[in-house]
């Protein structure tokens, strides 16, 4: 029996090569692109799950409040909370502090200097609490003494090669030295990412105990594991009692901690100062919901060619069924075709994936190798496709040819069901539904990334070198003169029009933030969270920042040491009535009595995902991290050795680093632009499938209309009449699939939208190309089988059957 269904199906694939052909292609086109999206979405979700208590390990969200306002939710909080965690409540386990040291460093081994970031003071409890592999070094004693540092694998051998770092002493800055004591390695698939791991006790030597015990200085990861079987529900509603306990008077209405899941972070949390870009679990969502289009398009097709073939199978069936076979033999015939069609897909599928992962790695941004093609997990995935593939492409066929009866299609009167007509329009429908709103979906990715890359910043920042400012300056009183006196060589080059110094540059979050309060108002205003710029005279005129009120910072001034410029957000959360209100007004940030001297306007500091911060302007003198000079397009790489000769003769202990504060900018909407692609390339196949089985159901159809054809020909029938005639159908399912289309992809990519401060508003415009677009791909599609057949002598049309 199972001889004879293979031999059966082998005979009807040769028989109609054309349709079978359409049929594996367009499955293998949907099987590659669910896999290779699941991989994506297998990745997106591996974050942070190679440590052995996962399930256990909770982060320490901050959330800050004014008067019963959400303002401000923060990746970390302060030095004391993770002691009182571990102190006050038996549930918690271990606990431990992460300190990033803001803008990295210089490291320097020997001769070697390289800036670093991802540098980390951590607690010993460190490697109790996360399952970072330490490849040399003991994980109980590693960071437990003051001067010891952990380097990370890759980061070893920039620094000493093959040689084994144990033992080796770098220097961090001018007075910081550790000894290596471990290599660890860091994940790429993990929320957090090390260079170097120091030791916290070296932070405490240097800072003081405000490291182990302040409260109100929120630059502090906590995390906390659990013991087994504890509820972190429980433990959370708890929360509010130590905020009670430690925590100022009042500060139980204003602080709220919250436990975050160490596997929900990656995917689910954006907040202040996260440690590293996180993912975007939408984004994945999204991605996996085209997935799951792909394949009910590449299903729908093989439904919608196996039932239109069914009245030229329906004799076939008739026959088999006078001789005697039974419904369930009839039924095992169709669904070993499926099987067998499924399978063939399979296979192509796996190739093509494999051909295909160079081009989805560009597109995504990941770096999957052909080594996925042994994860178990991509072949149990191939095995569920070819097993629910080949039950809901080949169960409804089977069912509906088997059922046919022998005496009315011996007699020729079997011609297709009223039902199966109605089954075969709602597919279509859904197929068109599906490309609609994916043709509309990629048209709103693309104009919301070119709305983010073209809208007006509310500073300058074409032609603008950034260099690091230096991390290791020997004699600190020394640096305001060195500084000034490279600026002004750096000033006599033709080619540079200005040049500052700041301690942030836009395209950073600012993470110096400080507690402020308006002074001397009656108007109780509550106090709020000033993040805080540090910069030199001509940061305003290098950035061409709007002043919208008073004056900016200036040399003829001496006493704007003790002045502040606020921006637009923050004089508005102050409390003060204008722009011109603010000025001379006075303001408390970190305990300094500040006298506004300006206003400025809001300018994007950070992507157009974030709404504008409020923000201060100080004078600086020593508080750099970039140098931001304006250069003149024309000979630029001549400026910039000559920008690095002059850096290097100052401040020779220092590499030279620059970038282009442009593309610095745009690197935050990567991740955008690579859901955009994806999303977009993936659409694009989707389409492609879509009219595979278009094409091959308007052959179809216009075969059974064969002789209808040649009678109207007969009868004085145009070309463009009958190409009307077979194309009209289908044009109506397309329309009915663009109304429906419509209200999902307003819902689903409003959501989408929703995670941007600053977006597009979804036009009608979108909507009129999708369906232009659909319309033009279903005649496209059609008219290759309409022309042909309207162009038939009518002398064979009349002969056919």
């Amino acid at each position: 029996m199972l001889k004879n269904y293979i031999l059966t199906t082998l005979r009807n694939i040769s028989r109609r090569k054309g349709f079978s052909l359409l049929n594996i292609v367009g499955l293998s086109i949907g099987l590659a692109a669910s896999l290779l999206i699941m991989q994506y979405v297998k990745d997106e979700f591996s974050y942070d799950d190679f440590h052995t208590h996962k399930e256990n390990i909770y982060r320490v969200e901050f959330d800050r409040y004014r008067e019963g306002e959400l303002v401000m939710q923060c990746a970390t909080t302060f030095p004391k909370v993770a002691p009182a965690l571990l102190a006050d409540y038996p549930e918690v386990d271990k606990a431990c502090r992460l300190y990033l040291r803001y803008g990295g460093g210089v490291v320097r081994y020997e001769d070697t200097a390289i800036k670093e970031d991802n540098l980390f003071s951590v607690e010993q409890s460190f490697f109790d609490v996360f399952s970072y592999p330490l490849l040399k070094g003991d994980r109980n004693t590693a960071l437990k003494e003051v001067n010891t540092a952990v380097v990370e694998e890759e980061t070893a051998r920039k620094y000493f090669g093959e040689a084994d770092p144990m033992g080796k002493r770098i220097r961090f800055g001018t007075e910081e030295e550790y000894e290596i004591t471990g290599v660890m390695r860091s994940p790429e698939n993990s929320h957090l990412k090390f260079s170097f791991l120091l030791s916290y006790p070296t932070l405490v030597k240097h800072f003081g105990k405000d490291v182990e015990e302040a409260w109100g200085w929120y630059d502090f990861y906590t995390y906390i594991l659990l013991k087994p079987n504890a509820n972190a529900a429980a433990l959370e509603a708890k929360l509010p009692a130590l905020v009670k306990k430690y925590g100022p008077e009042g500060d139980d209405k204003k602080v709220k901690f919250v436990l975050q899941h160490l596997p929900d972070i990656h995917l689910n949390s954006d907040l202040l100062q996260e440690a590293r870009v996180n993912g975007n679990g939408r984004s994945v969502y999204f991605l996996s919901i085209i997935a799951f289009f792909i394949l009910v398009i590449a299903w729908v097709n093989y439904i919608n060619l196996a039932t239109a073939r069914a009245v030229e199978r329906a004799k076939e069936v008739g026959v088999r069924k006078a001789i005697g076979a039974g419904r369930t033999q009839l039924m095992g015939q169709f669904i070993a075709e499926a099987l067998m069609v499924n399978f063939a897909a399979v296979v192509c599928a796996i190739a093509m994936m494999s051909a295909a992962i160079p081009v989805f790695n560009a597109l995504s941004g990941k770096a999957l190798t052909t080594s996925i093609l042994v994860d178990p997990y991509l072949w149990l995935a191939a095995a569920a496709l070819f097993v629910a593939g080949s039950v809901l492409s080949g169960l409804y066929p089977a069912v509906v040819l088997s059922a046919y009866q022998p005496a009315r299609v011996l007699k020729g009167s079997m011609k297709g069901t009223r039902e199966g007509l109605m089954l075969r329009k709602v597919l279509v429908i859904t197929q068109f539904v599906a490309s609609v709103a994916l043709i509309a979906g990629t048209l709103i990715v693309y104009r919301q990334l070119q709305f983010m890359q073209h809208r007006d910043l509310g500073i300058d920042i074409e032609q603008m070198v950034v260099i690091d400012a230096p991390g290791v300056v020997p004699n600190a009183r020394l640096y305001s003169s060195q500084y000034d006196a490279l600026k002004t060589e750096i000033l006599n080059h033709p080619s540079v029009q200005f040049m500052t110094a700041s301690s942030e540059v836009p395209g950073n979050l600012i993470y110096w933030t400080n507690g402020s309060k308006r002074i001397g108002t009656d108007q109780e205003v509550a106090s709020i969270g000033m993040y805080r710029m540090g910069i030199d005279h001509d940061f305003f005129d290098t950035y061409k920042n709007k002043v919208l009120a008073g004056r900016i910072f200036s040399r003829a001034f001496t006493a704007d040491s003790s002045s502040v410029v606020l921006n637009r957000k923050a004089i508005e959360l102050l409390g003060f009535n204008s722009p011109e209100g603010a000025v001379g007004g006075q303001v408390s940030i970190g305990g300094d009595t500040l006298t506004v001297v300006g206003v400025v306007d809001n300018y994007h500091q950070e992507g157009l995902k974030s709404d504008f911060r409020q923000t201060a302007f100080s004078l600086a003198p020593r508080n750099h991290s970039y140098y931001s000079i304006k250069v003149e397009a024309k000979n630029v790489e001549q400026t910039l050795a000559f920008i690095e000769e002059k850096y290097t003769q100052q401040f020779p202990e220092n590499p030279f680093h620059y970038f282009f504060l442009d593309t610095f900018f745009q690197r935050q909407y990567k991740a955008d632009q690579q859901f955009g692609q994806v999303f977009g390339f993936f659409a694009l196949l989707a389409i492609l499938v879509a009219s595979l089985g278009l094409f091959g159901l308007a052959s179809f159809t216009a075969s059974q209309r064969t002789k209808e054809i040649g009678i109207r020909k007969v009868l004085g029938s145009s070309v463009p009449n009958i190409f009307l005639l077979l194309s009209k159908d289908f044009l109506k399912l397309v329309v009915i699939a663009n109304v429906i289309a419509v209200p999902l992809v307003v819902f689903f990519m409003n959501k989408w939208l929703h995670t941007f401060a600053f977006r597009i508003d979804i036009s009608y415009w979108i909507f009129v190309v999708s369906a232009v677009v659909t319309t033009l791909i279903a005649l496209l599609t059609v008219s290759l089988q309409s022309v042909k057949a309207a162009l038939a002598n009518p002398v064979k049309s009349l002969r056919y059957e």
